[in-house]
């Protein structure tokens, strides 16, 4: 119990000088460092593997096919038509709700 009290105290000195400079000015170097790692906790592992996910999906090839690729530029000249259509019945409609205001 003894030896316990003792390496505890030990170990808390440690901790509190560390980084704090002697007074020659010299600072310990420990194998901490500055940052200490990530503690291994189930939330920190969901959050890393939630990174990885995102990293995998980034690497995937969307469109790897020619054929793909014509598809979807396809697909997104239609959708650009559409909504210049939309846009002009809108326009079309908002100026036949103008009416003449002199004042």
């Amino acid at each position: 119990q003894e030896y316990d009290r003792r390496i505890s105290e030990v170990e808390a000195k440690a901790v509190e000088e560390e980084g704090v400079p002697d007074e020659e000015g010299w600072v310990k170097v420990t194998r901490r460092g500055r940052r200490p790692g990530l503690p291994r906790t189930e939330a920190v592992n969901l959050r890393v593997l939630e990174r990885e996910k995102r990293r995998r999906s980034r690497k995937e090839l969307l469109n790897f096919y020619a054929w793909q690729h014509r598809a979807s530029k396809r697909e997104h000249l239609a959708q650009l038509r559409r909504k210049f259509e939309e846009d002009k019945e809108k326009i079309a409609l908002m100026r036949a709700q103008r009416k003449f205001r002199p004042f």
